[in-house]
C-alpha cells in the first residue's frame, strides 16, 4: 500500500480533490436549495397567514383599527398563526405605522404574548410605502428567525402591511441534515463509483508492471542465480569498453568454471545442485565491487567484468580472493562441498576490445588453468588462441567422425614371451583429418572426452575389434582399452555380449583393459561389472600397471587375468636408470604368484626382450615385434606366420615361476 502511495500519489490526489470538490459543491449548492426553500415555505405561511386574516371576519378591521376587537378572535388569529409556525406578527396601516404587534420581540423576558398585543410605534421606510402591486420581502441572515413583509390589499385597495416571524431553526437543521446524508451518500457514490474501478485499475496496472518487471527481469537475468544472462553481459561489457576508448579505463574479464558440477549433480540431485550454484553465485556478488559485472553464462560457467584494473597483479590478487571465498565449504544436504573453480582471464583491451574477443580468450585461459590447476589463474597469452583454434579443428573432425563412423582401428601384435610368436592384437583407435594426416590420440582423445563421445567411440570400437578378429584364426584375440565413462551406465556387458554375438567368436578371444584409477570410485559397482564381464569369458588386464596408485589390495579384490606394465619402465631402462629392471621383475614375479600373466609394453631394444626373457615375461609389445598397422596387414602378418607354421591351437600353460631377481 504505501508503495502505491509513493507512486501514485498525485493521482489520489487528484481524485480526492476532485471528490472534495464535488461535496463542497453539493454543500453549497445545498446550503443556497435550503435557504430558498426555507424562504419559499416562509412566503408561503405569510400568504397563507394574510388570507386568514382577510377572510375571517372583522379579523384585519379589528387588529387595524382596534375597535371591537374581541378577545376570542384574536385568540383564534393566534392560534391560526401558532398552527403556521409563526412566533409573531405585525399589523402595520397603510402609512406604514405599526397598529398591533403580537409580542414583543425586544423584551421576550418582560412580556409575552399579552392579549390585545402591543404596539412599539415602528414605522416602514418609504421605499417599502412606494413599493406597489403584490410583493414579499423576507429577511434572512441564517443566524436569527426569519422575517416576511407584504402589503394586506382588500378589493384592490392597498388597506396595510403583514410582517410575520417565524424561528426555521429546526426546519433549517432537518434540512441541513438530510443535506448532510445526502452529501454523505454522494461522496460514498463517488466512492464507489470511482474509487473501487480505480482501485481496480491500480491492481491491475501494479500486476501489469510486475509481469513486466518479471519479464525485464528475466530477459537480463539468470533465474536460478539472479546474476546477469550471457544477452545482457555482452550488452553491458561492450557498453563499458566503449566507454573505456575514451577514458582508457584497463579491465579484466574472468571465467570462471565449477570443476566436477555433473558428479555433485549425480551424487545429491539437481536440486542440490542448483543449490550449490546459488551459493557460489552469491559468494561471486560478495567479492565484486558496485561497478563490477557478473554473470552466469552457462551451466557451470560465470563471468566476472572486473573495473579498473592496473596491472596483472591486480588480476591476480582478485583471482586469489575469488577463490578463498567460493572454495570455502558450503553445507548442502547436510554435507560441506567445497566447490572447486577453475578461472581464466583476458585483460581489456590487450586482449580483445569487445565482448566476443575477452570472452573466447578467458575461455581459452580457463581450459588451460582447468588442465594444469597452477596459480589461481591463467591469463591469455596469444599462443593459447593457435593452440584452441587446433582444439575445434579437432573437434569438427571428431564430430563428423562420430557420426559418419570416420574412426579406424590399428592393431599392435601381442608377442608371446617363449615363443616370440603373435598371439593376439590391441586395437588402437586412429583419426585421420581432413587432408587424411593421422591425429595424434593425445590430441582427439581429451577432446573426445570432453564433448562426451567417449561412450559411443568405446562402443563402436568394441563390435569393430571383435567383428575383425572374428577374421583371424581362432587362437588370436584382441584387445580393447576401456574407459571410466563405459562403466557409468551400467549396460557395459550388454553392449560386450552383443558385439560377441553379433561377431559370432567366444569371449575367451576378447580381452578387457582398464586403467587403475577406475577401481578408485564406486568399486562395488565396478566390481560387479568387473565379474560379470568375465563370466563372458573376456580376459582383464589392469593397464598402465605401476603408474598409478598401484595398491596390492586392487589385485586380490579384483578379478584381473593380467596385468600391463606400463611403456615408462622400458623408457626409464633405455636411459640407464637404475633399480628398474629390478623393479619390473619384482611386478612379474608378484603376478605370477597370484596366476595372473604380465604384458610389458614399450619394447623396443633387444636387450629388453632379453631381459623380459629372463623374468619369464608372457607377453611383450612394442616396436621392436611390430607397430600399429591396420587391420589388412595384421591378417597379412598372420597369414605369413601360418605359412611358417608359428601359429596353431594352443593349449593353455600356467604362468611361468621366474627366477629370483638376484639370480638374474
Amino acid at each position: 500500500m504505501l508503495k502505491a502511495l509513493r507512486q501514485h500519489w498525485a493521482v489520489m490526489g487528484g481524485g480526492l480533490a476532485i471528490a472534495g470538490f464535488v461535496v463542497a459543491s453539493a454543500l453549497l449548492v445545498g446550503n443556497k436549495a435550503i435557504g430558498d426553500i426555507v424562504e419559499t415555505e416562509l412566503r408561503g405561511r405569510s400568504d397563507s397567514f394574510a388570507d386568514v386574516l382577510l377572510t375571517e371576519p372583522d379579523a384585519i378591521d379589528s387588529l387595524l383599527t382596534g375597535i371591537s376587537r374581541e378577545a376570542e378572535t384574536e385568540a383564534k388569529i393566534r392560534q391560526v398563526s401558532n398552527l403556521a409556525g409563526i412566533e409573531s406578527f405585525s399589523i402595520f396601516d397603510r402609512n406604514g405605522q405599526e397598529i398591533y404587534k403580537s409580542r414583543s420581540d425586544r423584551y421576550q423576558w418582560m412580556i409575552r404574548d399579552r392579549p390585545g398585543g402591543i404596539s412599539t410605534g415602528d414605522s416602514l421606510s418609504p421605499q417599502m410605502l412606494d413599493h406597489t402591486g403584490q410583493w414579499q420581502m423576507v429577511l434572512d441572515d441564517g443566524n436569527s428567525p426569519v422575517s416576511v413583509l407584504q402589503p394586506l390589499y382588500r378589493d384592490g385597495e392597498r388597506i396595510g402591511f403583514l410582517s410575520v416571524v417565524a424561528d426555521v431553526t429546526a426546519d433549517r437543521s432537518a434540512y441541513s441534515n438530510t443535506l448532510v446524508k445526502a452529501s454523505a451518500i454522494i461522496a460514498a457514490v463517488l466512492l464507489l463509483a470511482t474509487g473501487v474501478p480505480f482501485l481496480l485499475f491500480l491492481r491491475r496496472r501494479r500486476i501489469l508492471e510486475e509481469a513486466d518487471a518479471r519479464i525485464e527481469f528475466l530477459a537480463n537475468h539468470d533465474n536460478l542465480t539472479r546474476l546477469l544472462n550471457r544477452r545482457r553481459m555482452q550488452e553491458e561489457t561492450d557498453r563499458h569498453l566503449q566507454t573505456a576508448r575514451a577514458t582508457r579505463e584497463r579491465m579484466a574479464y574472468f571465467f570462471i568454471d565449477i570443476d566436477e558440477l555433473a558428479e555433485i549433480n549425480d551424487r545429491l540431485g539437481q536440486a542440490n545442485g542448483d543449490e550449490l550454484l546459488r551459493g557460489v553465485a552469491r559468494r561471486l556478488r560478495a567479492v565484486c565491487g558496485p561497478d563490477d559485472l557478473a554473470a552466469r553464462v552457462g551451466p557451470d560457467d560465470f563471468t566476472i567484468l572486473r573495473r579498473r584494473i592496473i596491472s596483472p597483479d591486480d588480476a591476480h590478487a582478485f583471482a586469489r580472493r575469488l577463490t578463498s571465498v567460493v572454495c570455502a565449504p558450503l553445507e548442502i544436504a547436510g554435507e560441506p562441498i567445497a566447490p572447486r573453480i577453475s578461472v581464466g582471464c583476458a585483460l581489456a583491451p590487450l586482449d580483445g576490445r569487445n565482448h566476443t574477443e575477452l570472452v573466447k580468450h578467458a575461455e581459452i585461459a580457463h581450459l588451460r588453468h582447468k588442465s594444469s590447476k597452477q596459480d589461481d589463474l591463467v591469463l591469455f597469452e596469444a599462443w593459447m588462441d593457435e593452440e584452441a583454434h587446433r582444439r575445434r579443428q579437432i573437434e569438427g573432425v571428431v564430430r563428423q567422425a562420430v557420426e559418419n563412423k570416420g574412426f579406424e582401428l590399428f592393431y599392435q601384435p601381442l608377442i608371446d614371451g617363449r615363443s616370440h610368436r603373435t598371439i593376439g592384437f590391441e586395437a588402437l583407435l586412429r583419426l585421420r583429418d581432413a587432408d587424411g594426416n593421422y591425429i595424434s590420440p593425445t590430441e582427439f582423445v581429451p577432446v573426445a572426452e570432453a564433448r562426451g563421445y567417449i561412450k559411443r567411440i568405446g562402443t563402436w570400437v568394441i563390435r569393430e575389434a571383435t567383428r575383425q578378429v572374428a577374421e583371424w584364426p581362432d587362437p588370436i584375440f584382441v584387445s580393447v582399452n576401456l574407459s571410466a565413462v563405459q562403466f557409468a551406465d551400467g549396460d557395459l556387458i550388454k553392449i560386450v555380449q552383443t558385439a560377441l554375438d553379433n561377431a559370432g567368436v567366444s569371449g575367451e578371444r576378447l580381452e578387457l583393459e582398464v586403467v587403475e584409477s577406475l577401481v578408485l570410485d564406486r568399486s562395488d559397482d565396478i566390481l560387479d561389472q568387473l565379474r560379470r564381464l568375465k563370466a563372458l569369458g573376456a580376459s582383464l588386464a589392469m593397464d598402465d600397471f605401476g603408474t598409478g596408485y598401484s595398491s596390492l589390495s586392487y589385485l586380490w579384490r579384483f578379478p584381473f587375468n593380467k596385468l600391463k606394465i606400463d611403456q615408462s619402465f622400458m623408457f626409464a631402462l633405455a636411459r640407464g636408470e637404475k633399480r628398474v629392471e629390478q623393479l619390473v621383475g619384482t611386478i612379474i614375479s608378484m603376478a605370477h604368484h597370484m596366476d595372473m600373466k604380465v604384458t610389458t609394453e614399450g619394447v623396443e631394444l633387444r636387450e629388453q626382450v632379453e631381459m623380459l626373457d629372463r623374468f619369464g615375461c608372457d607377453i611383450i609389445q612394442g616396436f621392436y615385434f611390430g607397430k600399429p598397422m591396420c587391420a589388412a596387414d595384421a591378417s597379412q602378418r598372420l597369414l605369413s606366420e601360418m605359412g611358417q607354421g608359428r601359429i596353431k591351437e594352443q593349449t593353455p600353460q600356467r604362468p611361468r615361476r621366474q627366477r629370483s631377481v638376484s639370480a638374474a
